[in-house]
């Protein structure tokens, strides 16, 4: 039985030096790196966010890396690995693998700027955050990693995104967190500075500005040139009407928070009032105020004063003996949807009450109110004298159009 066990021997070691000789003369191979974004091996994280291999489904992809054999002008292969255990092999030609990495490279600078320099203060404040699905909530910044964020909302348990899912990242100011919170997924539609006319006690930002037009023959324009100053600039576009007779206006505002649910302003509305009747250029009318405004940019309510005063080629110039007193507020009811009414008070002559009420409809950029008129004299019978459904507003917001 010695030779049959000493032959079995030698087979074996045969068999094991052709299995390494078989191992030695297969090339060596190596992993290339498309892009530092994703490193040695592609997820399926990375391949969603960068919108790679479209031939594969999300379902079933795993992972995939690049290798090449190192010997000369040897190709490039993709070698994928899906859910159901089967690895796949693909050759890509070198013009398609440096097109891959020029996509990954560009689409990483791109999301980048979101969120690739937080303020060190930062942390513990309320942002509304949009992500790459179109999902969008409010939340408190809690943690900051490299790769992903964390934040905590009145839902239970805390919330983390991957920095490269994040689109924006918009800070809500301490007056509005309550707000953010109650509806996160409604968005940022204005800093509440007007109801539909009437101005309120709160400001547009620095950079931040309006144009709208009103029953298409009013335009106007306002800009913040500072956190607490605002200007605008009101014409009138009567077809069929000269320049010359055509009326215009300047609102210079300014406003200034006293605590997170109270501002108080003031301004002017000052007016070139054309005559019809003369060659004359008409004469200057406007109306001085000063206004309190409690509540959000979705839910406030405002009380002023104004008083009128005239100049010009008027007979009586100057301030009116009598205030008119303005009592406005709005209410969002739904991402898009506002209740809106601003009521006056008039106490000279024989006095009245006087407004509009109605909708607006709100879009990030756009808002869109309908309302109507009303007037009712004290002396005339019924509770309202006349109404006048007539008041279309189309706002378009234009500079800084989120919340610092």
């Amino acid at each position: 039985m010695f030779p049959s066990l000493l032959l079995g021997r030698l087979l074996a070691i045969f068999l094991l030096l052709l299995s390494y000789t078989a191992q030695a003369q297969q090339p060596a191979t190596r992993v290339l790196v498309v892009s530092p974004a994703v490193g040695e091996v592609i997820d399926s994280r990375e391949k969603a966010t960068y919108h790679l291999f479209p031939y594969y489904t999300a379902k079933e992809f795993s992972e995939a890396r690049f290798v090449q054999v190192l010997a000369p002008d040897s190709a490039i292969t993709l070698r994928t690995t899906l859910t159901d255990g089967r690895t796949l092999l693909l050759p890509v030609p070198q013009s398609e693998f440096l097109a891959m990495r020029q996509k990954i490279n560009d689409q990483a600078r791109a999301l980048q700027p979101t969120t690739g320099a937080l303020p060190p203060d930062s942390l513990g404040r309320t942002y509304r955050v949009t992500l790459r699905s179109g999902t969008t909530f409010a939340g408190v910044l809690r943690a900051i990693r490299s790769q992903e964020l964390e934040f905590t909302s009145d839902e239970p348990g805390a919330i983390i995104v991957g920095r490269d899912q994040i689109v924006q990242m918009v800070l809500i100011p301490q007056t509005e967190t309550k707000d953010a919170l109650r509806h996160p997924t409604w968005g940022y539609v204005g800093n509440g500075t007007r109801v539909f006319f009437a101005p309120t006690a709160r400001n547009l930002q620095a950079g931040e500005g309006y144009a709208q037009t009103i029953d298409l023959f009013l335009l106007g324009v306002n800009y913040g040139l500072t956190d607490n100053f605002s200007f605008g600039i009101l014409a009138s576009a009567l077809p069929g009407v000269g320049l010359g007779n055509q009326f215009i206006a300047i609102t210079p505002k300014v406003s200034f928070p006293v605590s997170k649910t109270l501002s108080v302003g003031a301004g002017v509305l000052y007016a070139r009032i054309p005559d019809f009747n003369s060659n004359a250029t008409g004469y200057g009318a406007g109306v001085a105020y000063g206004l309190a405004t409690v509540g959000s940019a979705d839910y406030n309510l405002t009380f002023g004063l104004g008083y009128g005063f005239t100049g010009g080629n008027t007979e009586e110039q100057g301030f009116g003996k009598s205030p008119v007193a303005v009592l406005s507020g709005a209410t969002r009811v739904s991402k898009r949807l506002s209740l809106m009414s601003e009521n006056y008070l008039i106490t000279s002559g024989s006095g009245g009450l006087g407004g509009l009420y109605g909708v607006r409809l709100n879009w990030a950029r756009t808002t869109f109110g309908i309302g109507s008129f009303y007037v009712a004299p004290f002396k005339s019978e019924g509770a309202f004298g006349y109404i006048y459904p007539v008041y279309l507003d189309l706002s378009l917001r234009f500079g800084k159009t989120a919340q610092k």
